[in-house]
């Protein structure tokens, strides 16, 4: 499914007061007065379930998965903003029965993997202040943001994904 078909999916579902669809984005305003929004860089589609990241401009981000017509599972990321956003999320992705997700904190990304099924929640500790992501397969590549070397593979399976430290 294209991402402007997603936007508009999603659009459906915010409860808002006051908003608007753009080209590659929503925005509305909660019942605060706090500015919202949903990229397009920020929605993944797979077999009818999608997930989309709900950046806030005071931090109070949520990561939300449609899992079926009846069901949002709704996530208030633990985000350390001290009233301001961090650029909120850097990846999403789902690869087997997983989504994979990258946001920004206060001094460091964070990693974690939601299992769909179950509804687990795992945090993924890296050494690493700044990185980026890039999936391919099943394999989640893991490297330096400045120096773009290679620092962790996440091999991941139905259920399953194993950390390995790469060596230079």
């Amino acid at each position: 499914m294209e991402k402007n078909q997603l936007l508009k999916l999603i659009y459906e579902e915010i409860d808002f007061v006051e908003g608007e669809i753009k080209e590659d984005k929503i925005i509305w305003k909660d019942i605060f007065g706090g500015e919202n929004s949903v990229s397009k860089f920020n929605i993944v589609f797979r077999n009818n379930q999608y997930a989309w990241y709900e950046m806030n401009e005071v931090g109070n981000d949520k990561l939300k998965i449609k899992i079926n017509p009846n069901f949002i599972l709704e996530w208030k990321v633990p985000v350390n903003s001290m009233g301001v956003s961090y650029r909120g999320c850097r990846f999403i992705d789902f690869c087997h029965n997983f989504l994979i997700l990258v946001y920004a904190d206060k001094h460091r990304d964070q990693l974690v993997f939601i299992n769909t099924e179950t509804f687990t929640l795992d945090k993924i500790r890296l050494d690493l202040e700044r990185f980026r992501v890039e999936l391919k397969s099943d394999e989640l590549v893991i490297k330096d943001f400045l120096s773009g070397s290679h620092r962790y593979l996440i091999r991941i399976g139905d259920g399953n994904f194993t950390k390995q430290v790469i060596t230079s």
